[in-house]
């Protein structure tokens, strides 16, 4: 087991700066900090798990801070599930390996709060899904082709209304790529569809003929199959079709008004088209999304399992979390005093109070002290979540081409959908975007070059795609730190690890094209400058 002194001395010899500290006032608390600062010496040490980091004490000496402040960014920490502390003589903080499952669950928790629409989700499962069943036909292994077919088999005798299964195949065609970022995303967007689904068919299992059930269970076996056996065949123009044909279906039976026996509207063309020109992509802006605001089951149910097993306090947050979403309480709403969350939840005042730190450190809620006071719901800040995403990302060893592959499939699409929402207002916010691009400083923030990206892909009004650049950038901008420094007489490089001039110029190409609604040309700037970006941090 590494010795502390080892571990430290690894951390400071690293030659890349894997992360950025946390910025502005909700994120600059001294705990949170100190957390940033814990993650990134296990970062920057190989992520080593199992090791012990050393004793509260001697942290405490480490990091220049009192136990209190160091108890909080302990919790912190352990909420990301990058360590976990271990009380008595042996004891100390050890590294420990995240879970997967939380890390879905903080994306999904923020997206259902933002008010993401089954439109957003299933156009953002169309291009990641796609991406998948693409790249697994020339990637997937012996034991993958295992997998999916013990998932096809299991799926002639299953239930169609229990849809366990059905994200099993997903998320295996996800894995057989080996791009964790992809299996990340799809996992997401998967549970936040199954949430979704189990609300609509708790009608229609109970409505829908026995003949009716049938027919569905061996349409959906049917499809599954082929794209499976496409899959492991290794045709990847007939997997990425099947794939296509299989989610544009989904569009059409998720967002047809609900039908005891399966009613076919024949109105919406898939998620790949344009699904919602009123939305753009479909996103939380406008009218026509569905919003995802339900009560069973809870969002850290995941397809075929359960909630996995923690701290009292994450729960209790969690639970908290839910209950919010699920009622769409307003901002600046009380939702309950100490006293009344206490009796609620049925738990003591330190768990309670461990809660609502964590509540609090996610931007949920807040606890006001004095009289009227209470937990206050909050402005949600994604940048805990993205925090911790990233952390997991960097913990599955995601290559640079992993994040390319991801990041060029969300990117282009996004211009895709720009240019399906063109009018004089999105050109207006566009020209706001590049005033803006232009007078950055090169020696601004540290996301300073990855802005625009992030803006564009908020401008397409499909919050699971923002998240995912968001998460995309943050991490990228461990590999802009290490890239190499421009030469003598060359323009200084932002963000985005180009020279600053490049930049702007590709920046001002790709939207002059989106305004002008020239989607090939848009395409191409987008790709030729994300190509770049790829090359400059290699």
């Amino acid at each position: 087991m590494p010795s502390t002194d080892r571990l430290v001395e690894s951390a400071r010899g690293a030659a890349i700066s894997v992360r950025h500290p946390p910025q502005g006032e909700a994120r600059g608390k001294l705990a949170a900090q100190v957390a940033w600062r814990i993650e990134d010496d296990i970062v920057r040490a190989g992520w080593p798990v199992g090791a012990v980091i050393g004793s509260e004490p001697t942290l405490i000496e480490r990091y220049k801070v009192s136990r209190a402040v160091f108890r909080e960014a302990v919790r912190i920490v352990e909420h990301h599930q990058v360590a976990t502390m271990r009380r008595g003589p042996s004891g100390g903080l050890i590294v420990r390996a995240p879970d997967e499952v939380a890390v879905t669950t903080a994306l999904g928790v923020y997206l259902e709060y933002v008010g993401i629409t089954i439109e957003s989700i299933l156009r953002a499962r169309f291009i990641i899904e796609s991406l998948a069943a693409a790249l697994a036909p020339a990637r997937i292994t012996e034991d993958g082709i295992r997998t999916l077919r013990e998932i096809i088999a299991r799926q002639e005798t299953a239930d169609p209304t229990e849809f366990g299964s059905h994200h099993q195949l997903h998320h295996a065609i996800a894995a057989a790529t080996g791009n964790p970022v992809l299996v990340l995303f799809v996992d997401v967007l998967n549970s936040l569809t199954f949430r979704y689904a189990a609300h609509r068919y708790a009608t229609t299992r109970r409505s829908a003929s026995p003949a009716r059930q049938a027919q569905v269970s061996e349409e959906v076996h049917r499809n599954h199959a082929a794209i499976a056996e496409a899959v492991i065949g290794g045709d990847a123009a007939r997997a990425q079709h099947l794939a296509a044909v299989h989610l544009e279906a989904m569009h059409e039976w998720m967002t047809a008004p609900p039908a005891g026996d399966g009613a076919d509207t024949g109105a919406d063309t898939g998620p790949g088209m344009n699904t919602d020109t009123s939305e753009g992509a479909g996103g939380s802006a406008g009218t026509g999304g569905q919003r995802i605001r339900l009560r069973e089951p809870g969002l850290g149910a995941v397809p075929g399992g359960t909630v996995p097993p923690g701290k009292l306090a994450e729960t209790v947050a969690g639970r908290i979390r839910d209950d919010v979403a699920r009622d769409g309480v307003p901002v600046g709403v009380v939702i309950g005093s100490e006293s009344e969350l206490l009796a609620r939840y049925g738990v003591s005042r330190a768990v309670l109070r461990e809660a609502v730190r964590l509540l609090e450190y996610h931007s949920v809620a807040q606890m006001r002290r004095g009289p009227g006071g209470g937990l206050v719901v909050t402005e949600p800040d994604p940048a805990a979540t993205v925090e911790a995403t990233t952390l997991y990302l960097e913990y599955s060893q995601a290559s640079v081409d992993d994040l390319r592959i991801v990041r060029d499939a969300l990117e282009l699409s996004c211009v895709d959908i720009l240019i399906e929402r063109r009018g004089p207002e999105l050109t207006a916010r566009l020209e706001t975007l590049l005033a803006t691009d232009a007078g950055e400083s090169p020696d601004g923030p540290p996301d300073a070059g990855h802005h625009l990206h992030i803006e564009l892909a908020r401008l397409t009004g499909n919050e699971a795609l923002a998240s995912f650049v968001r998460v995309l950038t943050a991490i990228w901008r461990r590999h802009d730190d290490g890239a190499r420094p421009a030469p003598a007489g060359e323009p200084t490089t932002g963000g985005c690890g180009q020279p600053v001039c490049d930049a702007r110029a590709a920046h001002r190409g790709i939207i002059d094209a989106i305004i002008a609604g020239d989607r090939g040309l848009a395409r191409h700037r987008m790709r030729r400058h994300l190509e770049a970006l790829s090359d400059w941090s290699r």
